[in-house]
């Protein structure tokens, strides 16, 4: 029986694959997670991505591999990713680990039973060997909290690996894990997969669950403003391989019986996409009110994206370069008129944030939150949008998704930058915080997206390109990740982290 070398298996393959190898007995769950735990306790560790380790996750290797020696392992239908490590968003609630989601306040908290996108990660096999580290209450698209600091990326140290789930990615890119879960509210899963070079999804509004992370965290679930709030949020998958991203979604989708709405779908086997005569719309450099202008290596990328398609057959139809002129506004507002939930109670852990005497903290050199954190807060409690207009943007919204829909027809797909440019420097988004409306306007609008890397920047930084389509076709936006992989090989290209 051939061996596979365990120092290139985080890097070359699959986790499908992984597992795979793992079932025949061609290489052992213990050594991948020794070598996840060692790379998560050492360069995990310096790049400030890691929350917590589950050096726990040894003896689950152990009991795997016995399971397959003793030819008793699970059906690979069920355990698809058997004994694979991975690591999962700080905030998604792990059993025994800390559950704190990057909050000072939460410091000494630890979950008590798994999230549901957790417990069915760990019935498909799935070992968790890390917990990434998160923006604080997962609020702002860099990852910095006063618990870890700031996470950094993981090829130029002065950059952000984006937020709020910029540990997993952080990881996920460096190696320590074959992928991720994270979570995306406005961007939280693709903002960092985009800078990291990763593949990323979010799932249509009412696929998967959020239970465990806030705002359904066991404590306000039952809330009409808690589960109106998380209809558009949802766990999701970064992945180093495109093939990864469908087989975890149909892990982790499905009703919970704890949020409201989350539908049954019998999901295909696999997400076949042929681009031949499927319209593909594109707008490599929209124009997007507040935020940053979309960079022209950025634009490239996406059309590179759209041309590798047309390639194929495909479509291809520029999209007006004004139509998602108001996406922050749109995501903002429909937020606003779903919840009376407000950041400073998010912040507070369920009270008002008593914001002078957090003011008076910081002056003292020892504040409880972050920077972000404390803007956020005093933006929405000194000049909040108001009903009238929140309720405007979310017919805005209304209209653009029926538009949006009736143009993607059955089978079409839109191709647009998930983020302006390559990943910026540390403390950016303080400069630009709108820029999260290339991805939070899909949010608003509950359609799937996934990010695919495309090519390097100029800095060899990577660009990627963000794919949309009609809500509960998950299958084509990530089938047509896969088609893009498949034309531009970037499933991998670090050499190697700069720490």
């Amino acid at each position: 029986m051939s061996v596979i070398s365990v120092g290139s298996d985080l890097e070359h393959l699959p986790a499908v694959a992984l597992a795979h190898a793992i079932r025949s007995g061609s290489v052992q769950s213990t050594q991948l997670v020794e070598k996840s735990l060692s790379q998560l306790n050492g360069l995990g560790r310096r790049l400030g991505a890691v929350a917590a380790i589950r050096w726990s996750a040894r003896e689950e290797a152990a009991a795997v591999d016995r399971l397959v020696a003793e030819g008793q392992a699970a059906a690979e239908s069920s355990t698809p990713f058997l004994g694979v490590p991975c690591s999962v968003k700080e905030g998604l609630k792990v059993a025994g680990a800390p559950w704190r989601m990057g909050s000072r306040l939460n410091l000494n908290r630890v979950a008590g039973e798994d999230g549901s996108v957790v417990a069915r990660l760990r019935r498909a096999g799935a070992i968790i060997t890390g917990l990434g580290s998160m923006a604080e209450m997962a609020l702002w698209p860099e990852t910095v909290n006063r618990i870890e600091g700031v996470a950094r990326h993981p090829h130029d140290l002065r950059r952000t690996p984006g937020g709020s789930s910029g540990g997993d990615a952080a990881l996920t890119a460096a190696r320590c894990v074959p992928f991720a879960i994270g979570a995306d509210g406005g961007g939280s899963v693709r903002i960092p997969a985009a800078y990291c070079g990763l593949f990323g999804h979010k799932p249509s509004a009412g696929l998967v669950p959020l239970t465990g992370h806030v705002p359904l965290d066991g404590v306000a679930c039952d809330t009409d403003a808690a589960q109106s709030l998380a209809w558009f949020f949802a766990p999701g998958p970064i992945c180093r391989h495109a093939d990864d991203l469908w087989p975890l979604l149909k892990v982790m989708a499905g009703p919970d019986g704890c949020q409201r709405g989350i539908g049954v779908r019998t999901l295909a086997e696999t997400a076949d996409f042929d681009p031949a005569g499927r319209t593909i719309l594109m707008r490599a450099r929209p124009k997007v009110a507040l935020a940053e202008v979309v960079s022209a290596e950025q634009s490239e990328a996406v059309e590179a994206a759209a041309m590798s398609l047309a390639k194929r057959g495909g479509l291809v139809r520029q999209l007006p370069d004004t139509f998602l002129t108001h996406a922050f506004g749109i995501w903002s507002g429909t937020l606003r008129a779903s919840s009376d939930l407000r950041l400073g109670e998010m912040l507070g852990g369920g009270s008002s944030l008593q914001l002078g005497r957090e003011m008076l903290r910081r002056i003292g050199g020892a504040p409880m939150h972050t920077l972000p954190s404390l803007m956020l807060a005093t933006l929405d409690r000194v000049a909040p949008m108001r009903r009238r207009a929140a309720e405007r943007y979310c017919r805005l919204g209304a209209e653009l998704a029926a538009e949006l829909t009736a143009l993607l027809g059955d089978g079409g797909v839109l191709l647009l930058p998930p983020v302006p440019g390559v990943a910026p420097r540390h403390g950016h988004a303080l400069l630009r915080p709108f820029n999260i409306a290339y991805t939070a306007l899909f949010n608003a609008l509950g359609l799937p997206a996934t990010v695919a890397p495309v090519s390097l920047g100029r800095c060899g930084l990577p660009l990627g390109v963000q794919i949309v389509s009609a809500i509960g076709n998950d299958s084509l936006t990530i089938g047509a990740a896969v088609a893009i992989a498949d034309s531009h090989s970037m499933s991998i290209f670090y050499k190697g982290c700069h720490v």
